[in-house]
């Protein structure tokens, strides 16, 4: 009787990973690829965020060189923490933001959506909505002065002179200067948003639309179900970028209201520019600009984790 014997597998030895110059000389034309990016992100990102936190322990005078600033450690910090105007002006940026985000976000989509489909004149209405986003905030600012101006703009001229309602001081009421800003701020940059949006709906197969018509779901039932959940990535893209964009608004508000009535739009970034180089506390901006960008990036952390598992698909 014979009986059949397994062989022996024989282990052969792990093949150890070449080191030295010939490895490096290969891998070298990668790396001289990425050298240049590699050289401004390093000039113009990582140099300039070092040098603001370590501007941001000192009491820092524009004057004095470098060697004769004084050292205060967290005391900026802690006056920041302590400060009034502070806290206003970020209520203010959050309210703008998550404001301007929100409108952005769901008008953006919706005009994706509709222009997706074909039907004379797309492509004019896709390059019309989308021109907004290449003016000047200069340019959008004295557009927005001339629609928002009280007496001779022209919002109050339908609403007094057609309507016979009562004229509003847009930009000069505490209630409606942010919504005022908000609104144009949307005009201005909803052609980003909804270009992203427009390539997420193009990457979605078709066949699901024509199996969902098959099946006699609805459109409602059709975007809920299909377009919003295979367009996660692209509305996690969106929520970021808009997010901290908006956080960093300056050019509409100082243009148009310099920051008024009041302190009512002041934002955290004219809080910066004034700090900076109208009191010349550069230390205090430093510490205005750090603590900005910490509440950005928790923010976006947050984003990210709350809609990752969306994104997995």
């Amino acid at each position: 009787m014979i009986t059949s014997v397994n062989p022996i597998a024989i282990p052969l030895p792990a093949s150890k990973p070449v080191y030295g110059w010939k490895q490096l000389r290969k891998q070298l034309p990668n790396y001289l690829f990425i050298l240049p990016h590699m050289i401004l992100f390093c000039t113009f990102l990582v140099w300039p965020i070092a040098r603001g936190l370590q501007i941001s322990l000192f009491d820092w005078k524009i004057m004095l060189p470098a060697s004769d600033q004084q050292l205060v450690g967290t005391a900026n910090y802690v006056a920041l923490f302590r400060d009034d105007l502070w806290w206003k002006v970020l209520g203010n940026t959050a309210y703008f933001a998550v404001l301007t985000m929100t409108m952005n976000v769901i008008l953006a989509l919706l005009l994706a959506v509709a222009l997706k489909r074909a039907f004379m004149g797309r492509d004019f209405f896709r390059v019309l909505f989308y021109a907004t986003s290449m003016l000047s905030v200069s340019a959008v600012g004295i557009a927005a002065n001339k629609f928002w101006e009280p007496e001779r703009g022209v919002l109050n001229f339908f609403l007094v002179d057609v309507l016979n309602l009562a004229r509003r001081q847009w930009l000069g009421e505490a209630a409606l200067v942010l919504p005022a800003l908000s609104i144009t701020t949307v005009w201005w940059t909803i052609g980003f948003p909804m270009l992203v949006f427009l390539a997420g709906l193009q990457n979605i197969p078709e066949h699901l639309y024509e199996a969902a018509k098959i099946d006699g779901a609805g459109r409602r039932q059709t975007f809920f179900g299909i377009t919003l959940p295979l367009i996660s990535p692209t509305m996690l893209f969106v929520l970021v970028t808009q997010f901290i964009g908006h956080m960093q608004m300056f050019g509409q508000a100082y243009s148009m209201t310099k920051g008024g009535p009041g302190n009512e739009s002041r934002t955290i970034v004219i809080y910066l520019y004034e700090t900076a180089w109208k009191f010349f506390r550069l230390g205090y901006a430093s510490t205005i600009a750090v603590a900005l960008a910490a509440i950005m990036i928790t923010v976006t952390l947050i984003q990210f984790l709350a809609l990752r598992n969306r994104t997995e698909y």
